[in-house]
């Protein structure tokens, strides 16, 4: 189900599940709601049987990527650079000579991401006032 921000449409489906349910068919449910029919089809197959009132809508955010960092790739890039507090470059060299295989750029990108591995606290125009 492609993502949405219509309030409505969880009901809109229910309803849609609920003539199904009283003996439409699928291809008059989806003429009636301007639907497709293999949405319709897919709706009555998600629809709870306890009766709640919607079908939520689901995130289409996936739930993780085949070609991320391993954790234990993530794990030695934030060690390595708490360990050295050097910038990127340092840490990709110190991780090749580890036997840690990962490109500069996926360093750069984990460093980026993680807050544990800042190098600076603050903004480089900060100025502490005594």
């Amino acid at each position: 189900m492609a993502y949405t921000s219509n309030e409505k449409l969880p009901k809109l489906r229910m309803e849609a599940v609920k003539l199904v349910r009283k003996g439409w068919t699928t291809r008059a449910v989806a003429l009636h709601f301007g639907y497709n029919q293999s949405t319709i089809v897919r709706w009555v197959a998600k629809a709870p049987a306890d009766g709640r009132m919607n079908i939520p809508t689901e995130s289409s955010r996936p739930q993780s990527h085949p070609k991320a960092l391993s954790k234990a790739i993530v794990q030695a890039i934030i060690a390595e650079r708490l360990k050295h507090n050097r910038c990127a470059e340092v840490v990709h060299a110190e991780l090749l000579e580890h036997g840690v295989h990962v490109s500069l750029s996926s360093v750069k990108r984990t460093l980026d991401r993680d807050p544990s591995a800042a190098t600076r606290l603050f903004g480089p125009n900060y100025q502490t006032v005594l």
